[in-house]
């Protein structure tokens, strides 16, 4: 058995707002009809890709879409993925579709949740990380990034933090300096 997870940057957005009643911060977020669409495309060439690697079984986490069987009596298809059951297994595993409640969808690597930026108007932290008008209130990670990447983040956010922490340090130096 092995595993696989389609990974896709959205390209449409949700939003955060505050809970009426308490003020914590919610989430409003549903893929979107492209999002969706690049994520199912995503599924079907993975599921070729196991296929024509040789799986006995293709199963998609996506609800009312039962697991594809290979026949143990089937044929090899030296051309790739021709079995006609299959291509009709994809077919309808298309037609279902992966709108909610039935599609499953995770978020991993947030990115660009406290955008860095030259003014305030147009992000939450400074070029160094301090947050825009909060004194010695420094960000540093992902959500500094002025948008999502596309890709794991870690190097890009070990690089961002390096370089926000090293500028802390000289600003905490120059102030035991003058003090």
């Amino acid at each position: 058995m092995t595993p696989h997870i389609i990974i896709a940057r959205d390209r449409d957005t949700g939003r955060i707002y505050p809970d009426a009643i308490s003020g914590v911060p919610r989430a409003a977020y549903t893929p979107s009809v492209f999002d969706r669409a690049n994520l199912m495309e995503g599924v079907v060439a993975c599921a070729k890709i196991v296929y024509a690697a040789g799986a006995t079984e293709v199963h998609a986490a996506i609800q009312g879409v039962k697991p594809f069987i290979r026949e143990a009596d089937s044929e090899e298809y030296d051309a790739g993925v021709t079995d006609p059951k299959f291509i009709q297994w994809l077919a309808d595993l298309r037609k279902i579709g992966n709108k909610p409640p039935v599609g499953t969808f995770a978020c991993a690597h947030q990115m660009g949740s406290n955008r860095m930026s030259t003014t305030a108007k147009a992000g939450v932290v400074d070029p160094s990380g301090q947050v825009w008008g909060t004194e010695g209130l420094y960000v540093s990670d992902a959500s500094v990034f002025p948008s999502a990447s596309g890709v794991n983040p870690m190097v890009t956010t070990m690089a961002i933090s390096d370089w926000i922490s090293r500028g802390i340090c000289k600003t905490l130096k120059k102030e035991a300096e003058s003090a």
